[in-house]
């Protein structure tokens, strides 16, 4: 689906967390059964997930894209954290667009 947002730069996620327990519930059931509370499903022994993804039950993509999704809720729900972020990422974007222009204009001499 193509959307044309004519002024965004950007669409984000805003307090996701309700649709992402619906959306990942196999995730976030499977995670009930992690031998810690506070598993991060990378190495630990006991890790309900990792043994999902070793029986194939559960893909590793399924659980990256789960992953990535609950760390981007988490940080939108951080407001100011996430608005200086913003505005430092579009600082260094512009940083470096002033680079690419210097350095091409420096190359058609």
């Amino acid at each position: 689906m193509v959307i044309d947002t004519p002024g965004m730069r950007e669409l984000g996620m805003w307090d996701a967390a309700g649709g992402l327990e619906k959306t990942f519930s196999d995730v976030e059931e499977l995670s009930t059964n992690c031998r810690f509370k506070d598993c991060s499903h990378t190495s630990e022994p006991g890790c309900a997930i990792l043994s999902a993804i070793e029986s194939g039950e559960l893909s590793t993509g399924r659980l990256n894209s789960y992953q990535k999704l609950k760390a981007e809720n988490a940080y939108a729900e951080d407001t100011e954290s996430y608005l200086a972020a913003k505005e430092q990422k579009f600082k260094d974007i512009s940083i470096f667009a002033k680079q690419i222009k210097i350095r091409s204009k420096n190359y058609g001499r």
